[in-house]
């Protein structure tokens, strides 16, 4: 991954430290890449707008504040907001006069980059907070130098740094969008928690509904989105994961174990576990047979 540094001394307008790379063709197919990444310390309010780069930013304000402009919208930010674009849009930022910002930046891609970004704005805003902003900036530095003194693994590392920063922006609990889906989402834990502990049991989304006080359109809908599968799809998930650990380490019939499992007819139950295994239960415990019964 050929990198070009740059180090900028102090202009009118800002004071900045970058690095641009460009990923080979293996890493380019297969890995996240950072494209740029760099600090910057605003000293007078300058408007960087963008739009139709092939390329997601993810920005840090470590001090200051200004405003951004996404998709039409302005939005007013300050330390410690976060923000995370779709490059493909338009989008501006500009710092704060009398506030003026310090921030971190990395813009990054890669084959699986657009669905990170699309299952991230399903859930939040891009403007968002993440309690521990130390690992952010870490992280970002990392990137940096990673990339300053290019190794064998640098590409991997970075791949792996990027997908950590991902999942900490669309797993932090403050970065939920403040449309009320806090409440949705701990009633949503609390129906997993409930599926969890009776999914042996006969289920369905009329009794779940009914005893989380939620129509059952909503819940379905909301589910599905949060989770991306039906309920019906986790129960039979979590359905065929016990009957898989009752093929492996038990010697009771695949009757008995479907109907141990929640699935009281075994011909339906051989249907559903061959559509999730691509092979049969009575292959799946003949390709186990004979393994040490632990863990490992």
């Amino acid at each position: 991954m050929p990198t070009y540094f740059e180090k900028y001394t102090k202009s009118e307008v800002t004071s900045t430290r970058r690095i641009i790379t460009t990923p080979d063709d293996f890493a380019r197919r297969n890995f996240f890449y950072v494209q740029e990444a760099g600090y910057l310390q605003s000293l007078k309010p300058h408007e960087s707008r963008r739009r139709g780069l092939d390329s997601y930013l993810f920005i840090i304000i470590l001090s200051g504040q200004g405003t951004v402009q996404y998709n039409g919208v302005s939005h007013s930010v300050k330390a410690p907001d976060c923000i995370l674009l779709d490059c493909h849009s338009e989008y501006s930022h500009k710092s704060s006069e009398e506030e003026p910002w310090e921030l971190m930046w990395i813009h990054f891609n890669g084959p699986h980059a657009g669905y990170y970004y699309e299952y991230f704005s399903e859930r939040h805003d891009n403007i968002f907070r993440i309690p521990d902003t130390a690992s952010v900036t870490e992280s970002i530095k990392q990137i940096i130098a990673l990339n300053e003194t290019h190794t064998a693994d640098s590409a991997l590392i970075t791949s792996r740094i990027i997908t950590d920063l991902l999942t900490t922006a669309i797993t932090s609990g403050s970065a939920q969008k403040e449309n009320g889906s806090q409440p949705v989402t701990a009633k949503l834990n609390a129906v997993i928690s409930y599926i969890d502990e009776h999914f042996t049991e006969k289920l369905s989304l009329d009794e779940l509904s009914s005893g989380f006080y939620i129509s059952k359109f909503y819940l379905s809908h909301a589910f599905k989105k949060e989770y991306k599968m039906t309920i019906m799809q986790y129960i039979m998930m979590k359905r065929i994961s016990l009957a898989k650990e009752k093929l492996r380490y038990s010697s009771d019939s695949i009757e008995e174990i479907a109907a141990s499992c929640g699935i009281t007819d075994a011909s339906y139950f051989n249907k559903v576990f061959r559509k999730a295994e691509g092979m049969t239960a009575s292959q799946y415990r003949s390709t186990w047979k004979g393994r040490a019964v632990n863990p490992l």
